[in-house]
């Protein structure tokens, strides 16, 4: 883990008010069909974050629905851990789905949506819970994604929606030794339009406000999530000294992705009919 955790890459400690009484109740959800090896490997890296009078619980949804796994994820006991079953392969809109209608109805502050193959900093989560307890202006904010094989390249720093083509476009993607301090230029946070659930905190009272995204394709909940947020007059936001690493598979045809990726023309319909 030398090559993902030291170097360059390696944040200054988050300045947190300890001296609140307050302890943040954080709900983490991960979606997962069989990755069993990458899910005990983001598990072992939240056993590991540095975390400032944080309570978290742990929400697994388990779309292969795989009881073998069960007592071996108990294991992780550093927090409370649950697994859910849907009993059949949701996908990954759907499985965040299941888990968000679950956690909804429970006590937290922040929930905070993460893959199952992602890789963490040690500051990656109590830097998302900074920005949200200091700006009361955003309603969900996001990581800055590197490249697990190219861990000085930024793989995703949220996304633009361009107003007049039904498209969005990745900030800073595909760029090379951004270092937070030049992302940032002296603002507390990055402000885009979306954001990619891969790491993402959102406020608990957001989702019972507009309610969870709906499990309509494969692609782009997290953009209509993103969406009915800022729609609720809330700020998207990225904070670049939250780090995660992700190997993303190498763009190919694939008819089933050609598939959703017309499904999801449904997104562009709710939000810009103008554009199709």
């Amino acid at each position: 883990m030398k090559s993902y955790f030291s170097g360059y890459l390696t944040q200054p400690e988050v300045q947190t008010d300890i001296s609140r009484s307050h302890i943040t109740k954080v709900a983490i959800i991960i979606e997962t069909y069989q990755k069993f090896n990458s899910l005990c490997s983001v598990l072992e890296d939240i056993g590991k974050l540095k975390l400032y009078q944080t309570k978290i619980d742990i929400y697994i949804v388990d779309n292969a629905s795989d009881n073998r796994n069960q007592a071996y994820l108990q294991k992780f006991n550093f927090a409370p851990l649950k697994v859910l079953h849907p009993g059949k392969n949701l996908g990954r809109s759907g499985g965040f789905y299941y888990g968000l209608q679950y956690v909804s109805k429970l006590k937290y502050d922040y929930i905070w949506l993460l893959d199952d193959d992602v890789r963490l900093d040690p500051l990656a989560l109590s830097a998302l819970i900074t920005t949200l307890q200091e700006h009361d202006e955003v309603g969900l904010v996001s990581s800055q994604l590197y490249h697990r094989k190219e861990p000085n390249t930024i793989q995703e720093f949220g996304r633009l929606i361009n107003g007049d083509h039904a498209q969005s476009k990745t900030k800073f993607g595909k760029h090379n030794n951004i270092l937070s301090e030049e992302l940032l230029h002296s603002k507390p946070y990055v402000r885009v339009d979306a954001c990619a659930a891969k790491s993402l905190l959102l406020r608990h009272r957001i989702v019972q406000h507009i309610g969870v995204f709906k499990d309509y394709c494969l692609y782009f909940d997290d953009l209509d999530l993103c969406l009915r947020v800022k729609k609720a007059g809330w700020i998207i936001a990225i904070n670049p000294s939250s780090i995660i690493w992700q190997n993303l598979p190498a763009l190919e045809f694939r008819p089933w992705s050609d598939y959703y990726n017309e499904c999801n023309l449904y997104y562009w319909h709710k939000y810009r009919p103008d554009t199709l």
